[in-house]
């Protein structure tokens, strides 16, 4: 059986990515590793703070047995160290269906190095992450949004697409934004392209014309009710370098990137 991951500092945006997971995690029968991840140190007080974490741990885990109704098998684990190390450590043993994270912490300083961790892992894990924004719940996973720059599709992880939408069972929408008509003959092509790639797949190609890679995306999300917003930071095949950064902490998805 799959297991999600998802990683907590007990702040209310990673509570939320937390129920978020546990709410995929029941509806695809997967199990549910929480991890939090305290970092070394000498200091004797520590252990203080050691009981308490396992406290609220146990206390989450109770809730969410409750809140998947027993459905799904739960597990929370407290570590010792920086948290994208363990988590890649974790990830390479259980092999996660997902890792399912926020981007923000409890405090302003908590909130920058969590938006670190959260790119550095979009980049460098070879496993999906999600990134959960803060009030988004879970609904069921129907509709994909792909949105690509069309550029290096031979580096595309295609198995790994094809691999999500036939764990979520959606249809995909193919989405490029662009806003030159000179280069729209050679876009198509590789549109044409891409679709060939996906053909086993129910999916839909669209082109959008605008300078605003972030708002025409987010707009074509909202108007044809995406579920989840696929993207590919590390290979670049998502748009346009910083516009891939900014979805990921803006929009007002959840948002999946793939190595």
């Amino acid at each position: 059986m799959q297991t999600i991951i998802a990683p907590t500092d007990f702040s209310v945006a990673s509570l939320n990515a937390v129920n978020y997971a546990a709410d995929m995690a029941m509806t695809l029968n997967s199990d549910l590793l929480v991890l939090h991840a305290t970092e070394l140190s000498i200091n004797p007080e520590l252990d203080d703070e050691k009981i308490e974490i396992e406290n609220k741990l146990d206390s989450l885990k109770k809730a969410l047995i409750g809140r998947t109704c027993n459905k799904i098998r739960v597990y929370v684990k407290q570590v010792s160290g920086i948290i994208e190390n363990e988590l890649m450590k974790i990830s390479d043993v259980k092999n996660p269906l997902a890792v399912v994270m926020a981007t923000r912490g409890a405090t302003l300083k908590e909130q920058f190095f969590v938006g670190s961790i959260t790119v550095y892992l979009s980049k460098n894990l070879k496993y999906p992450v999600i990134v959960v924004p803060q009030g988004v719940d879970y609904k069921p996973i129907n509709k994909i949004l792909l949105a690509t720059d069309l550029e290096n599709l031979y580096n595309l992880p295609i198995e790994k697409i094809m691999s999500a939408a036939v764990t979520f069972n959606a249809k995909i929408d193919i989405v490029h934004v662009y806003n030159s008509e000179n280069e729209f003959e050679v876009l198509s092509t590789r549109m044409r392209e891409l679709a060939g790639y996906l053909k086993c797949l129910s999916s839909q190609v669209h082109f959008i014309k605008s300078n605003n890679v972030y708002e025409a995306v987010t707009g074509f999300a909202r108007n044809n009710n995406s579920d989840l917003i696929l993207t590919f930071p590390k290979k670049h095949a998502f748009f346009y370098k910083s516009e891939s950064k900014q979805l990921i902490f803006n929009a007002p998805f959840a948002v999946m990137t793939i190595q």
